[in-house]
């Protein structure tokens, strides 16, 4: 039986892939913090579902004519949770292809994603969560 915080995960995820606006908002806590790789990089995070939207619309959806989360591999440790997975993306004018490996840690609240943060380091991943690598 899988737990009900990974299906939450899994559609939104599915829902962004889609560009399916209104449903990947659905599954957003209206407190979201959301910390995706390139914002980590220069010290940003989007807060709220208008923000988070935003950044979905106006970034990804504007440069990638498709970016698709994959979760694969999905761990519950406490009240977050792991996953494992990669993204995929073409660019939309430069055609370029990604197929990166990543990490993720969610935090649902009442069937919603409170939290993100988006890893391409698995052990920086792990670190967020306060488990070295031969804890997991």
């Amino acid at each position: 039986m899988s737990d009900p915080d990974f299906e939450v995960i899994r559609r939104a995820w599915r829902a962004s892939g889609q560009k399916d606006l209104a449903a990947f908002a659905r599954a957003l806590d209206p407190d979201i913090v959301t910390i995706p790789f390139g914002a980590a990089m220069e010290g940003k995070s989007y807060r709220g579902v208008d923000a988070v939207v935003g950044w979905l619309r106006d970034e990804i959806w504007a440069n990638w004519e498709h970016f698709d989360t994959v979760p694969e591999e999905f761990t519950r440790v406490g009240d977050k949770v792991l996953v494992r997975g990669h993204w995929r993306a073409t660019g939309k004018e430069s055609g370029i292809e990604l197929n990166i490996r990543a990490t993720w840690v969610v935090e649902v609240r009442n069937g919603k994603i409170a939290y993100w943060r988006t890893y391409t380091d698995h052990e920086d991943a792990l670190g967020d969560l306060g488990l070295g690598p031969d804890k997991m």
